[in-house]
């Protein structure tokens, strides 16, 4: 069985390893802040806000949010 290890690569193939890594990390956070975003969207939804004010404290465009609604019904 072949095992590789971060020090026994060639350095740019290293880099490159680690840089698909940060970016992972990366990826991973920016979708756990939108599901998170989406998870208090629905639950403004649900507690009566206006889509207007949703979408102004949310920064996004009020269509955006009005499209959230259509899909959390």
């Amino acid at each position: 069985m072949l095992h590789l290890y971060k020090e026994d690569l060639p350095p740019t193939l290293a880099g490159v390893l680690e840089l698909e890594r940060q970016e992972g990390i990366e990826q991973g956070i920016e979708q756990g802040i939108e599901r998170g975003m989406k998870q208090i969207i629905v639950g403004l939804f649900e507690k009566g806000a206006e889509d207007e004010w949703i979408a102004e404290v949310a920064k996004l465009p009020v269509e955006k949010i009005r499209e959230m609604r259509k899909k959390s019904k």
